[in-house]
């Protein structure tokens, strides 16, 4: 029976020791989170398997090592022409390649591009019967990582995999160290499993122990991209990277690259191919937050990845086998952005396979004592956790929260700034116009009901009318980005264009 420890975040241990272990090998087995006073299980899920293949006219040879080198974690394939070789190229994401330097339809250096046009990340180990520096250097000059002569006893062919295969594992480590501009370390906890995020833990909980598509719906600065991480650290794809894109802050001309990749000179500025947040996910999880942003043309691309498995690079000719779990958020109205053609149907029928819904925050008051309780403990850091004065609590559950969760830890975080040393005050810092009675927030003077859609409207002109028009700040303040603003900016009513 494991021990309870209240003072110990074992969610926080979980994420340090995924976070930490990121840099060597996968993990063999899952880390389960059982909360804050439970420390994690472990449960075993399989390696992801590599794949290695042998180019040899030999047979004798090419059946030995594939005997020798098979296992749990290494499928080994054989071919004894070029054209074979190039044909499992195709089909297969081949991640080490041994290769004669002599074929009956090629020679060793002049395949050894033409492999690579399949996946540049392939390591290929060169094997000949007639060493010399001449012919070491031209394997080196065609892309070889390794060079061995023959006879060689199988444990250095071995050794030899084994050095491609960890290289491998840390280019891709790098690789995605690279693109992302922060790494996301404690957000794997949900806060209000047992209260108003009971039915979204419930449903994350679900999506992690399988590997369908899932949609997060809900307004901004709910947590819908929490949701997401909670989902792949629960998953069996938990020590696979989990990479997370925001498609409304790319221009329509940039994110098919970032999505997809490219060859070197597919546009103006490839200077080199460069892998795409698809094939950056291998193993893991991709997050595609605002999927209504995303241009048509790409999403009708993006469906085609989830039924096939393969994605073709920007300027490219050949196909890249993909395997990663596709998690997407938006913040609209579904049903509007179908009946808009903002989304499309088909795509909509792919990712709702599971839809969890976050509810906003003025929707989960008895949430909030706890939600404060985390964030402040967050923000003070190794230093003392500031407390709350009196009635504080009771003032925040009355307060509307437009801003939802992003909003909370906002006010929160500026009251440890400026009321430091005394009882925080963050009812303070509360935006007046949110903080009407839940009876009055959907009333107009006279307290008639008004549509969502006109206090939608309302509510851009009264921020486009503060800022003096600026499109950023609005939308900055209004908590959606600039292409949502600009789709949703209304004409002026008569007396509001007096």
């Amino acid at each position: 029976m494991q021990a309870e420890h209240p003072f110990i975040d074992w969610n926080f241990v979980t994420s340090a020791i995924l976070i930490l272990h990121g840099a060597n090998e996968r993990l063999p087995f899952e880390i389960i989170s059982c909360g804050t006073g439970t420390p994690p299980r472990i449960a075993a899920f399989p390696m992801l398997t590599k794949k290695l293949l042998v180019v040899d006219d030999d047979t004798l040879f090419s059946t030995a090592l594939r005997d020798y080198l098979t296992g749990e974690t290494l499928t080994v394939f054989t071919a004894s022409t070029a054209r074979e070789a190039l044909r499992l190229a195709r089909e297969e994401s081949i991640d080490v390649v041994i290769l004669d330097q002599k074929l009956p339809d090629a020679s060793g250096p002049d395949l050894c591009p033409r492999l690579l046009e399949s996946n540049e990340r392939s390591k290929i180990i060169f094997v000949t019967a007639y060493p010399n520096f001449e012919n070491a250097m031209a394997a080196i000059r065609a892309g070889a990582f390794d060079y061995l002569s023959k006879p060689c006893e199988p444990e250095q062919v071995r050794l030899s995999v084994e050095r491609c295969l960890r290289t491998l594992q840390l280019e891709r480590t790098e690789s995605v160290r690279a693109y992302r501009t922060g790494l996301e370390a404690k957000g794997v906890r949900l806060i209000g499993e047992n209260g108003g995020l009971a039915e979204a833990a419930r449903l994350t909980r679900l999506a992690a122990s399988s590997d369908a598509p899932v949609l997060v719906t809900g307004e901004t600065g709910t947590g819908k991209s929490l949701v997401a991480r909670a989902i792949h650290y629960g998953s069996a794809r938990a020590a696979g990277e989990f990479i997370a894109i925001n498609c409304g802050a790319f221009p329509e001309s940039l994110i098919e690259a970032e999505l997809f990749g490219y060859e070197k000179g597919a546009f103006t500025g490839a200077v080199g191919s460069r892998e795409g947040l698809f094939e950056m996910s291998e193993g893991g999880s991709l997050f595609l937050d605002e999927i209504g942003e995303m241009p048509l043309l790409l999403q009708t691309r993006l469906l085609n990845v989830l039924e096939e498995k393969v994605v073709r690079r920007v300027g490219g000719r050949s196909f890249h086998p993909v395997d990663f779990r596709l998690i997407a958020a938006t913040n609209a109205d579904v049903d509007e952005a179908l009946g808009q053609r903002r989304l499309r149907e088909d795509l909509y029928y792919r990712l709702n396979v599971l839809r969890i819904h976050v509810p906003p925050l003025r929707e989960r008051p008895k949430d909030i004592p706890a939600l404060a309780e985390h964030f402040l403990r967050m923000i003070a850091g190794s230093s003392g956790v500031e407390v709350l004065a009196e009635g504080e609590i009771d003032r925040l559950r009355a307060y509307g929260w437009p801003g939802n969760l992003r909003e909370l830890r906002n006010v929160l975080e500026r009251a440890c700034l400026v009321q430091r040393g005394g009882p925080l005050k963050p009812s303070e810092f509360l935006r007046p116009a949110a903080d009407a009675p839940r009876s009055q927030a959907a009333g107009g003077p006279s307290g008639e009901v008004q549509s969502l859609k006109e206090l939608e409207r309302k509510a851009i002109v009264r921020t486009m009318a503060r800022t003096g028009g600026n499109i950023a700040r609005s939308a900055r303040e209004l908590g959606i980005s600039v292409s949502t603003l600009r789709r949703k900016l209304p004409a002026p009513t008569p007396a509001e264009s007096k």
